[in-house]
């Protein structure tokens, strides 16, 4: 072992060692080497942006000295940021804890008739139930999409943003169109707590931060978004053989129950896509993440990504080009194995508690990433051709109709318009806003600049009206 190995060794072996506060500190970085500089200096990368110039550490407060010795630029963030915080409300503050958690879910099973009673689908290392909830208005043979959040033990923005989700799905089933359509489409399924040990190990006020599992076999857990099968080890950087490490991969592929289950979840649901949540940073991410390379599918996650990411700011990109990669993670398995189309959000939370005393930013956060759920649930049924219904004329016996001849829509858009003398017809993003006015038969040129995604043409005429959904790719 070479001398730097060895000290980053030792200092890895310090970090483990003995519990205290932690901290959060911001490291400006303008170069690639600069960012090597960090990446090799030992301390556990937290976040950061290549593009916008900084990399987070973190670490106990003892150690603050020498991170600010060996950084003398770098600013430590706030306290909560990085911690539970004593006085905090209920469990995590305006977070849902582990048994809020529980409740939660109990109850809105109980509360709507599209809510399955949470299913246990597997059991932690120290033997919680591992559980599953699914909402829909459609059959056992719908298209499933999965939403899971949690796998690193102290990312609670993520598991707030699915409970959000949820909550929209049932609250505006009925009432609003796009809710309506998905339930009745396709069969949302949620797992809101992986990582539940290290979960639960977090909740003592001011105590661990525990982003690993809680197999303290060889060190102090093991990362299971490094646990996955897909090249598994398949180098030193984008996860790690030594115990002591964030980002410890286990003794092999699979090797923890967590991971195991997902595994046979995904393998017996075999859903479209999804969202992996994690936090923080405000990234949509998607494979490849073990090299910097695109998947054969690069049009779709860089269009659809642009689509859902690009409306509320966050940056969108392989693991690679926006901080690291990483391999043996959840995002690559599901793609290689499956060819299911996963995408993992980082929600733009501070830090990884930084929401526990601020119910304002959860709300924020909650919002942006709803807006990406929307549009992720209607590009997938468009992707496999569930398209939104024809609406009946009002008030009459004909019922008028758009088609579309072909969907996906790659740069011409053919359509039919059929009972209507002279309607109106034009083109409307999934927000409703009109990207254009079309005459009332043919074709239409898309133009270049228009973003990929979901779109709806509609033709209306005297309080009738008509619509078919279609995704634009490229």
């Amino acid at each position: 072992m070479n001398r730097c190995a060895a000290i980053c060794f030792t200092l890895l072996a310090l970090l483990a060692s003995e519990a205290s506060a932690w901290r959060l500190v911001r490291i400006p970085v303008l170069t690639d080497s600069d960012f090597a500089l960090v990446a090799q200096s030992g301390f556990e990368i937290a976040s950061g942006h290549r593009g916008q110039g900084f990399v987070d550490i973190i670490i106990q407060d003892r150690y603050l000295d020498i991170a600010l010795e060996r950084f003398p630029e770098a600013k430590v963030l706030p306290e909560e940021w990085a911690q539970p915080m004593p006085g905090s409300r209920n469990e995590f503050g305006y977070y849902y804890g582990p048994n809020e958690n529980n409740a939660f879910w109990a109850e809105l099973a109980e509360s709507s008739d599209l809510v399955d009673t949470p299913t246990t689908f597997g059991t932690s290392y120290q033997g919680r139930d591992i559980y599953h909830v699914r909402i829909t208005n459609a059959g056992d043979d719908a298209p499933v999409i999965l939403f899971n959040a949690l796998i690193h033990g102290r990312e609670p923005g993520g598991n707030s943003v699915v409970i959000d989700f949820a909550q929209w799905l049932t609250s505006e089933y009925g009432s609003d169109t796009m809710a309506t359509f998905i339930l009745d489409n396709a069969q949302i399924y949620f797992v809101p707590m992986i990582n539940i040990d290290a979960y639960y190990y977090n909740l003592p006020s001011g105590g661990p931060n525990q982003r690993k599992n809680m197999n303290f076999t060889l060190g102090n857990g093991i990362d299971l978004n490094r646990n996955w099968g897909y090249m598994w080890g398949y180098d030193d950087q984008g996860s790690s053989p030594n115990p002591s490490s964030g980002t410890y991969r286990g003794t092999g592929p699979f090797s923890e129950p967590e991971t195991q289950a997902m595994r046979d979840l995904i393998n017996e649901l075999l859903p479209l896509g999804g969202f992996n949540y994690h936090t923080y940073g405000g990234y949509l991410l998607y494979p490849w993440a073990y090299v910097n390379q695109p998947t054969p599918d690069q049009a779709i996650f860089q269009s659809w990504g642009s689509q859902m990411a690009g409306p509320i700011g966050y940056s969108r990109g392989r693991p690679g080009e926006l901080l690291y990669t990483t391999n043996g993670d959840a995002l690559d398995w599901e793609y290689a194995e499956h060819g299911a189309l996963f995408f993992t959000p980082e929600v733009d939370d501070n830090g990884f508690w930084g929401s526990q005393n601020d119910s304002s930013l959860i709300v924020t956060n909650n919002l942006a990433c709803r807006s990406m759920n929307k549009l992720l649930c209607m590009n997938l049924l468009a992707y496999v051709g569930v398209t939104a219904p024809q609406n009946a004329a009002l008030g009459g016996a004909s019922v008028p109709s758009v088609t579309v001849s072909r969907n996906p829509v790659s740069s011409l858009l053919s359509y039919t318009v059929t009972g209507f003398s002279s309607p109106e017809v034009f083109v409307m993003d999934i927000t409703g806003r009109i990207v254009a006015r079309l005459s009332g038969q043919g074709a239409w040129v898309v133009p270049a600049d228009l973003a990929c995604g979901v779109y709806r043409i509609a033709a209306r005429e005297n309080g009738v009206s008509a619509e078919s959904a279609f995704t634009l790719l490229r």
